[in-house]
C-alpha cells in the first residue's frame, strides 16, 4: 500500500509540473553547452592535442561564467525588433540562437590542427551566446511554480537539459564518425533552430518590475527627449549599475548563513566537474572506439541520467533541498570509485556499463538537487534571472579551475589515482551540508525561509 502511494504521489507530482514545455526549455539549453566542451575534448583528443592543452580550454568557457554581466539587460531592456515583435525574453532567446549558429558554423569550418587560434575564437563566441540564451530562458523556468515545486520542475529541467546534450553528444559523435568532425559540427550548428521553434511555442512569462527598475525607466525616457544632457547619461549609469548588479547581491547576503550557501555553490559540484572533463579521455586511453562512447557513455549514459534526474526532483519534494543534496552528494562521491575499478579492467564493456549507469544515475540526481537549490536563493519576484547569474558566475569560476587543472591532475597521478583523488573533493560540502541541516532542525520550521526563501 505504501509504495502505491509513492508510485501515485510521483505521478502526481509530475503531472503538475507542466513537464512537456520545460522539457523543451531544458533542451534548448543543453544543446549547445557540450558541444564547446565535452565534445571538443574528444575532437582535440582525436586530433593529437594533449590533456593539458584540451584542460587548459576550459579557459574558454569565461563568457558563459561572466554572464551576469549582462543578465540586467536581458532582464532590463528589449533586444532591436526582436523583443518588439516576438516579446522581451523570446527576441533575446532568438538573437542569441543566430549567434549560436554563427558560431558553430566558425568552428565546423576550423581546424584543431591547423586553425586552432579560430577554433578558440568560435568556441568563445559559442559560450557567450550559450550564457545569453540561459538568462533569456530562465525566467520560464519558474514562472508561475510553487517553491514546494522547485526540486520536481529542476528534475524536468534537467531530463530536457541531457535530452539536449544527448542529442548534441551522440549526434555529433556519429557524425564524426561517418562524415567527419567538421561536416558534424556543420549540421549541429543547423539544429540550433530547433530551439527558435520550442521559444516560439512558448508563451512570455511575466517580468516583474522593482520600485529602483521603474526609475531607470523613466530616467531612460528623460534622456531620449534629452540625448544631449550629461548629466542625465551619468545618473542613468549609475543607477543601472546599482540596480542590476549591486542591489541583488546585497539582497542575498541579508541570508542567514550566505557566506556557507556561497561555499556549497563552488564547492558542491567539483567532483563531478572534474571527471566530467577528464572521462572522455580516460575512455580514449582505455581503447574503447568512438562507436562504443557513443552507445555506452552517450545513449545508455544520458538515459540513466535523466533517470537519475527525475527521481532525484522527487526525492528533494519529499526531503527537502539540504538533506536531498546531502545524499545525493554522497552517493555521487561512492559512486566515482567505479571508475578506479575500470582503470583496472581496461576495455571491458560490461565494467564501462556499470561504471556509466552508477555515475550517471547518482549524477543526475545531484544536478537536479544543484539546480533546484539555486532556484530557492534567487528572490523569485525581484532581480531573479540577476541572482542567477550571479550565484551560477560562483559554480562556474570553480568549474573553470577545476577543469583547468583536471588534465595537469591526471597527467600527473595517472588514472587509478586520479579517479582515487576525485571523491575526496566531495567532502568540503557534505560537511557543510551536514551543519547547515543540523541548524535548520535546530531553528524550527518557523525560521525555515532563511535556507529556502
Amino acid at each position: 500500500m505504501k509504495l502505491a502511494s509513492i508510485w501515485s504521489d510521483f505521478i502526481g507530482t509530475y503531472s503538475r509540473t507542466g513537464a512537456g514545455f520545460r522539457v523543451f526549455l531544458g533542451f534548448s539549453c543543453g544543446l549547445p553547452f557540450l558541444l564547446r566542451l565535452t565534445v571538443l575534448d574528444l575532437w582535440l583528443k582525436e586530433s593529437g592535442v594533449s590533456n593539458t592543452v584540451i584542460g587548459l580550454f576550459t579557459l574558454l568557457h569565461w563568457p558563459f561564467a561572466l554572464k551576469f554581466l549582462w543578465a540586467p539587460f536581458i532582464e532590463r531592456m528589449d533586444f532591436p525588433l526582436l523583443s518588439r515583435l516576438f516579446g522581451r525574453r523570446c527576441g533575446w532567446a532568438m538573437a542569441s540562437q543566430l549567434l549560436l549558429f554563427l558560431g558553430l558554423t566558425g568552428m565546423a569550418v576550423s581546424d584543431p590542427r591547423s586553425s586552432m587560434c579560430s577554433l578558440m575564437v568560435f568556441a568563445s563566441i559559442v559560450a557567450f551566446a550559450d550564457g545569453c540564451q540561459d538568462m533569456a530562458i530562465y525566467p520560464y523556468q519558474l514562472d508561475g511554480a510553487k517553491m514546494k515545486m522547485f526540486g520536481p520542475i529542476a528534475g524536468v529541467f534537467v531530463f530536457g537539459y541531457r535530452l539536449g546534450m544527448f542529442f548534441a553528444k551522440s549526434g555529433t559523435l556519429y557524425l564524426a564518425h561517418y562524415l567527419g568532425w567538421n561536416m558534424a559540427y556543420a549540421m549541429m550548428a543547423f539544429s540550433i533552430f530547433l530551439c527558435t521553434f520550442f521559444i516560439l511555442c512558448a508563451k512570455e512569462p511575466q517580468n516583474p518590475q522593482t520600485e529602483q527598475g521603474k526609475r531607470i525607466e523613466k530616467m531612460v525616457k528623460s534622456y531620449e527627449k534629452h540625448p544631449s544632457s550629461r548629466f542625465e547619461f551619468v545618473r542613468l549609469i549609475r543607477a543601472t549599475i546599482f540596480e542590476c548588479l549591486v542591489c541583488p547581491f546585497r539582497i542575498f547576503m541579508q541570508r542567514r548563513g550566505w557566506k556557507s550557501l556561497i561555499a556549497i555553490i563552488v564547492l558542491f559540484r567539483t567532483g563531478d566537474m572534474v571527471t566530467q572533463k577528464m572521462v572522455k579521455p580516460f575512455f580514449v586511453d582505455m581503447g574503447f572506439s568512438m562507436l562504443e562512447i557513443a552507445n555506452v557513455v552517450q545513449v545508455f549514459g544520458t538515459i540513466a541520467t535523466m533517470f537519475g534526474g527525475v527521481l532525484g526532483g522527487f526525492f528533494i519534494k519529499r526531503a527537502g533541498i539540504l538533506k536531498a543534496m546531502f545524499y545525493t552528494g554522497l552517493f555521487h562521491a561512492i559512486s566515482c570509485f567505479s571508475y578506479v575499478i575500470l582503470s583496472k579492467t581496461g576495455h571491458n564493456l560490461t565494467a564501462l556499463y556499470v561504471t556509466v549507469f552508477l555515475e550517471s544515475v547518482t549524477g543526475g540526481a545531484v544536478a537536479t538537487a544543484f539546480i533546484a537549490f539555486l532556484y530557492t536563493l534567487c528572490n523569485k519576484n525581484r532581480y531573479a534571472a540577476t541572482q542567477y547569474a550571479l550565484l551560477w558566475a560562483f559554480y562556474d569560476l570553480s568549474g573553470m579551475v577545476c577543469r583547468t587543472l583536471s588534465g595537469i591532475v591526471a597527467d600527473g597521478l595517472g588514472w587509478t589515482r586520479f579517479f582515487i583523488f576525485v571523491p575526496a573533493t566531495f567532502v568540503p560540502s557534505l560537511i557543510i551540508l551536514y551543519f547547515l541541516v543540523t541548524r535548520k532542525r535546530s531553528t524550527g520550521a518557523k525560521n525555515r525561509a532563511l535556507f529556502f526563501r
